[in-house]
């Protein structure tokens, strides 16, 4: 009797050891702290270019002549194409030839796209937002590119454009010192900075749960407190009212590791 009363004592004292470890490793505290928050709009940019000539025709024809081949930088005026019973057709400016869709002696399609030529020197990022980040954008903010095969080069632009476009909402940036390698078709990781909250009262976001957190005084003494938020980094959240102070330390969650 007395070795099964022993034996569900160290079950007990075990499990409760457990519990104890389990509940500890589950939370975290952090004081908050002071310092500056970057409100950014993050989006998927894709490099474009502002000029682009199209070459089509009105009716049925065919191609006599290509002067030039895909990939090839032309200058104004240069000869591009010549249709039958047209004149030649030439480049408006100083640019690259992007696109030929057909060859010499076919036939051409109305309003088809038969040559492209880009403007190479006039490039810009486009990015797609959705609605709640197109409320927050405006003409004039600065804004940071990075694309991923270039790790460790930023490059800092600024939205010149924001406008709607087929159910769209569309942000133009024009970006500083996008070199030859840079073309139209490529993507980059786009950051908007839409707001700067500078030596404010931070505090961890995970930490916050519909407006509350908790803190443990100085005194040791644990209390829930309601919060208003300002600006959020997505890791850091201004608190702009509420009993709180750097003395404090507040509750995190830690999340278990799969």
């Amino acid at each position: 009797m007395k070795k099964w009363l022993v034996g569900v004592v160290i079950i007990l004292l075990l499990a409760a050891g457990l519990i104890f470890w389990t509940s500890r490793s589950q939370y975290e505290y952090l004081h908050p702290r002071k310092g500056n928050i970057v409100e950014a709009i993050y989006g998927l940019g894709k490099v474009k270019t502002r000029r682009q000539h199209e070459i089509k025709v009105g009716v049925i024809t065919h191609v006599t002549n290509i002067y030039v081949e895909e990939g090839e930088d032309v200058q104004k005026g240069q000869k591009l194409i010549k249709f039958e019973y047209s004149d030649v057709f030439t480049s408006p400016y100083k640019g690259v030839v992007t696109h030929i869709n057909y060859h010499e002696y076919d036939a051409v399609v109305p309003q088809t796209t038969v040559l492209t030529v880009q403007d190479m020197s006039e490039k810009f990022i486009e990015v797609s937002l959705d609605q709640e980040g197109a409320l927050r954008v405006k003409k004039g903010q600065a804004v940071t590119v990075l694309f991923e095969s270039v790790r460790g080069t930023k490059f800092s632009g600024e939205v010149k454009a924001i406008f709607p476009k087929s159910d769209e909402f569309l942000a133009h940036i024009e970006v500083e010192g996008l070199g030859k390698n840079v073309l139209p078709g490529m993507t980059a990781d786009v950051s908007i900075i839409v707001g700067k909250h500078e030596n404010v009262l931070m505090i961890p976001v995970n930490g916050l749960s519909q407006g509350k957190v908790i803190v443990r005084r100085a005194s040791g003494k644990k209390e829930k407190v309601d919060v208003k938020i300002g600006g959020v980094d997505g890791l850091w959240a201004e608190v702009t009212d509420g009993a709180i102070s750097e003395s404090d330390e507040v509750l995190i969650p830690i999340k278990e590791k799969k």
